[in-house]
């Protein structure tokens, strides 16, 4: 719609509304009830009421939104390596374990550990090599004869190294025990998993961008998940440059701190990613914009007149717009009976709307 349309369909708009004004006020008082003055002139008398909002700057902000589920930044399962029984379980969930702690025990007389045979080969080894250093120190052995008894030894020590883990399951890494897949006297294969360990510390999370939201999303940006009543912040650590041929999306992974262990490994959380910030803004309501296609403008308040300012804007979040030129702090901006008036419009000021603060 061009300029001069516009203007012609807000001056009938004012027309309209004038009558209907009219109509309602001689339908309230019951009698009848010749109108002295027209609408316009009403307006032109006294001003067309208008509501305003001052300009002042504020914090603006815009992101992208997902749901997506969480899981500790480093998670590791560990497995049976033999198959048996469980003899008894050594932590539970939510037990904090460092690596390399017990936490599954099979039988020691299972027949493929060959625990008493390993035992004993190795406390024979580590005594036949401590004698030989002891020689080779004294130079009662040739140099050969050490190596030969170190490496003896050495071989024992690790095949009673892996008996041990292979009869008791240590944690992979440190971190909380998160899940326990089993039960005493319970029965397993070879490679079943047992038990799962997680930092849970941090927390990582992937979300998946269309090729429009991938250029807005950068490693660094700020992001905040929440699950529940809880919410914990962190950042963009990862965004992939190739599409996933499967989802056709690109991933950006996110790492957040989680003081207090706020949120579990496993649920689904709310992720937004910041993808803009100005602290120092000009934003405005859509409807408070007027566009004609080629131009947009605001109707601000100026010496008792509507004055038409044109305007530019920059990015928007649901309803709101940032303005990047064309208002300063302290304009009084028209938020209401906008419909009514035209650059030169006399106004008269009804109410004062309140700071437009982003939630």
């Amino acid at each position: 719609m061009n300029r001069p349309i516009e203007r012609a369909t807000r001056k009938v708009a004012q027309v309209v509304a004038g009558v209907v004004v009219l109509a309602v006020l001689a339908g309230c008082s019951g009698q009848e009830q010749t109108a002295t003055r027209s609408i316009e002139q009403i307006h032109r008398e006294e001003g067309i009421p208008v509501q305003v909002r001052s300009v002042e700057p504020a914090n603006f902000e815009t992101y992208l939104s997902f749901t997506t589920s969480m899981s500790g930044a480093a998670e590791s399962t560990a497995s049976a390596m033999i198959s048996d029984e469980v003899s008894e379980i050594l932590h539970q969930v939510g037990d904090y374990v460092e690596r390399g702690t017990p936490v599954v025990r099979f039988p020691e007389d299972n027949p493929a550990l060959n625990w008493e045979q390993t035992r004993v080969g190795f406390e024979a080894a580590r005594t036949a090599y401590e004698r030989v250093q002891r020689l080779y120190q004294d130079d009662g052995v040739s140099q050969q004869a050490y190596d030969d008894a170190r490496t003896q030894f050495e071989v024992a020590r690790a095949n009673w190294q892996s008996v041990q883990d292979m009869a008791r399951v240590k944690a992979p890494i440190s971190g909380y025990i998160t899940r326990i897949n089993v039960f005493p006297s319970d029965n397993v294969r070879q490679g079943d998993a047992l038990f799962t360990v997680s930092d849970l510390e941090e927390l990582k999370a992937t979300v998946w961008l269309t090729d429009r939201q991938v250029r807005e999303v950068e490693v660094g940006q700020a992001a905040s998940a929440v699950w529940q009543d809880q919410e914990v912040s962190g950042e963009v650590v990862q965004v992939d440059m190739a599409m996933d041929q499967t989802r056709k999306a690109f991933a950006a992974k996110l790492r957040f701190r989680n003081p207090g262990l706020r949120i579990q490994s496993g649920v689904t959380a709310a992720v937004q990613i910041e993808t803009y910030r100005n602290e120092d803004a000009v934003i405005l309501n859509q409807r408070e914009i007027l566009d004609d296609g080629s131009q947009q403008w605001v109707f601000v308040v100026r010496n008792g007149e509507a004055v038409e300012v044109p305007v530019e804007t920059g990015r928007s979040q649901g309803l709101l717009v940032e303005v990047t030129s064309g208002l300063s702090q302290g304009d009084d901006v028209i938020t209401s009976g906008i419909e009514l008036v035209s650059d030169g419009s006399a106004v008269r000021i009804v109410e004062r709307e309140a700071r437009l603060v982003q939630r």
